[in-house]
């Protein structure tokens, strides 16, 4: 409901749809005369209020009036008051015998003193310098000493130069050689008063010693005799103004006065100068050898902190709130320290290591102006860096990455020539390993970044930095990749012109890898246990590429292993082609082929990382069982009854003595399953056959009918009505299920030739 103060305030359109909101619907007219009662009690409420304000503006302009009024009168009286004392004054004259004569008498008198007074200062004048200059010296002779007559002295030599402005002033209509004169009789005062200027200088620039030596006191006495000075000019400017307004307004009268001018020495402001120059030398030093030394430099500014603390400490509490000393001192350092580092910045021999120091110094000195200082980042202007941290980072990251990739290119250039000619064999570790030198070097180059990053003290960076590293990484891991598939081409299909030693320096370089991963794993825990990356999110981020970095050299690694099988494997094709032909039955081609894998595996067994070797041993098996497989369905293969299952327990016993050397009996038999139950099928008689297919399939889902169907029609006792006898139930089973449950994990018939 829109009350009645609303209403009246707003204009007539707005009023009419005030009024329609109310009035929707036409029940509301039965209540319209509630609503007019309701909106004349809240009119007259308002009526009365500005009634009431009204009349309490009227009564506070009529007290005004009355006020002014009152004063008026009191101007007016005042006014007459004055007139009355003038007039009595004058009065007073006219009453007095011989006023003009006593008045005229008066001022002689005065004047005669004043002369006689002059004139012995003038005479006195020469002895009073050599005392002041005696006191000065006893305190000039130790800087950093009392300085018990620095007061005395300077209101010694400010009355004397009184005098000196006095007499010159006095003889300002004298003739010229007259003030010449008097000039060079001044001039040993002018002397002393610019070597006391320069003494107060020199203590101003000796401050920060002087409060380490305890000597406070000299600084109060220094800041008391500007502070006097500063008065004095104050005064002679006010002087000079009322001068300059009596000259531009000659008609006001009033009364004159003949006071000498004084010159401003604006002792403050160069107060202010010497403090700053002195700073600057300071730092000056420093700026002339940044481009020789930018670091030492850099670290030779440990001075700031101290000096700030003591003038925050002593120097402050001896000053005046408004010279506001500490951020003088603050801006100065800062100032100086931002030229410093701006010249670091812009020195040609920036490398990376200057600039993460230079970015953790810089982190640094804001922290401790904010801690030892109270100081925040936001107060020191100009920024140091002008705010380019990150553009810093991204040369130093630059930087990182140029170096990274001309090394690793280098590197792997040496190192693809060894691996492609393989003149010679390649390096053995210790315990009799073969190994190549570039994982020591690519790691080497990884913890000199990690170990400059860690100067820097901030996360991103080093994040930033491992980024950096795991790139170049990716690049090694893919060229070694390349190169041992480039040298498996060649060596498959011109073995008789490719170098000899080929799988020597795979197994080479698959140590390499493992030992690769090793290193990233070394690196992931000296950067925890060393607290190198203090943000969380930071070290997660280092950790999941780091532990994704080993799972690569694990995967090159596996890729050299396979390299290593195909080459095994490649070199038994032969005998694995006579399996279950007709020659099988005549010759011994398994022990052929075990007699080839033995003589590979010893050479691995020695050479080969101790891991590596054990999954190679894992694959090798799977790849003879995969084989075996296949050589049911080599061309000319077949299987005769009873003669091929004595020859198949034969194999299968082979390969099981020969992987017994490595692998434990209980993961030898699981292994073995598959095949045993394979050939156990293959030698089924009708009635166990199906018995024996849904027995394996219910343990290898993936087995392809197919297969079982092609080994069936292997056999020589079978025609095709005798398979076709064993196959239909088996069909029938499985008509309408799929072939391969993909729920379930694959066995080692998912990767039989289809």
């Amino acid at each position: 409901m829109v009350d009645a103060k609303s209403v009246i305030s707003i204009s007539p359109d707005a009023k009419v749809a005030v009024i329609s909101a109310m009035l929707k619907h036409p029940d509301d007219l039965s209540t319209l005369s509630a609503i007019r009662q309701k909106l004349i009690r809240e009119k007259a409420i308002v009526d009365q209020q500005l009634k009431i304000g009204v009349q309490n503006q009227m009564e506070e302009t009529k007290d005004a009036l009355d006020i002014l009024g009152t004063t008026k009168e009191q101007v007016l009286g005042i006014r007459s008051n004055m007139k009355n004392i003038d007039s009595l004054c004058k009065d007073a004259q006219g009453l007095i015998k011989d006023y003009s004569r006593i008045r005229k008498i008066s001022q002689t008198h005065q004047n005669f003193v004043a002369t006689q007074t002059l004139v012995n200062n003038f005479q006195e004048l020469h002895q009073d310098l050599d005392r002041v200059k005696k006191m000065m010296y006893e305190d000039m002779k130790n800087i950093l000493g009392s300085a018990p007559n620095l007061l005395m002295v300077h209101y010694q030599l400010y009355k004397l130069e009184q005098l000196r402005n006095t007499t010159m002033h006095m003889a300002r209509d004298e003739a010229l050689d007259v003030k010449v004169t008097l000039k060079q009789y001044f001039g040993r005062l002018d002397q002393v008063i610019e070597e006391f200027e320069e003494y107060l200088w020199e203590l101003t620039r000796n401050m920060i010693d002087l409060i380490k030596k305890k000597q406070g006191s000299v600084i109060v006495r220094v800041i008391k005799i500007i502070e006097s000075e500063e008065n004095a000019d104050t005064k002679a400017v006010t002087q000079t103004s009322k001068s300059e307004r009596r000259t531009s307004r000659p008609n006001l009268g009033g009364k004159k006065t003949d006071k000498p001018p004084r010159t401003v020495r604006s002792l403050r402001s160069k107060f202010f100068d010497v403090l700053h120059d002195e700073v600057s030398r300071k730092f000056n030093m420093l700026l002339e050898n940044v481009d020789k030394e930018p670091l030492e430099c850099l670290e030779a500014t440990d001075f700031v902190f101290p000096d700030l603390a003591l003038v925050y400490d002593e120097l402050v509490p001896r000053s005046p709130s408004n010279y506001k000393i500490f951020p003088f001192f603050v801006l100065e350092y800062h100032r100086h320290v931002y030229e410093l580092a701006n010249k670091i910045v812009n020195s040609p021999d920036l490398d990376g290591g200057r600039i993460l120091h230079l970015l953790r110094w810089v982190r640094e000195y804001y922290a401790n102006m904010n801690h030892q200082l109270g100081v925040t980042e936001e107060l020191l202007e100009p920024q140091l860096l002008d705010g380019n941290e990150q553009g810093l980072i991204d040369e130093y990251l630059k930087l990182v990455r140029t170096n990274l990739i001309k090394w690793t290119n280098n590197m792997m250039a040496t190192a693809s020539t060894e691996f492609t000619e393989r003149q010679t064999a390649p390096e053995k570790d210790s315990d009799k390993l073969y190994h190549m030198q570039t994982s020591n070097l690519l790691f080497e180059m990884v913890n000199q970044q990690i170990t400059l990053a860690g100067d820097s003290q901030q996360s991103t960076v080093m994040e930033q930095v491992v980024k950096e590293c795991i790139q170049v990484i990716k690049d090694y891991q893919n060229k070694w990749k390349a190169l041992i598939t480039s040298e498996m081409k060649k060596q498959m299909e011109s073995p008789a012109t490719a170098p000899a030693g080929l799988a020597e320096y795979i197994m080479a370089a698959t140590n390499d890898q493992i030992k690769c991963a090793e290193f990233a794993d070394a690196v992931l825990i000296r950067i925890e246990n060393d607290n190198m990356i203090k943000t969380p999110k930071n070290f997660d981020n280092v950790k999941e590429m780091l532990n994704e970095s080993m799972d690569d050299f694990f995967d090159v690694a596996t890729h050299g292993a396979n390299a290593l099988l195909d080459l095994a494997f490649n070199d038994v094709k032969e005998p694995f082609s006579k399996l279950h032909t007709s020659s099988w039955y005549d010759d011994d081609p398994m022990g052929l082929i075990i007699a080839t894998l033995k003589d590979y595996n010893d050479d691995f067994r020695i050479h080969l990382n101790d891991y590596m070797f054990n999954k190679l041993i894992d694959w090798m098996l799977e790849r003879l069982m995969i084989a075996q497989i296949d050589a049911l369905r080599n061309k000319g293969a077949r299987l005769k009854f009873p003669t091929c299952t004595d020859r198949l327990q034969q194999d299968r016993a082979v390969v099981f003595n020969f992987f017994a050397q490595y692998k434990s009996m209980s993961d030898l038999e699981l292994d073995f399953d598959a095949i045993e139950q394979l050939h156990k099928f293959a030698c089924s008689t009708k009635k166990s056959a199906y018995l024996n297919f849904y027995a394996m399939k219910k343990i290898y889902h993936d087995l392809p009918i197919s297969l079982v169907e092609d080994i069936l029609g292997r056999r020589d006792d079978l025609d095709r009505s005798g398979t076709k006898e064993i196959m239909d139930p088996i069909k029938e089973k499985f008509k309408d299920k799929d072939a391969i449950d993909t729920s379930r994990t694959p066995t080692i018939f998912s990767k039989v030739k289809q």
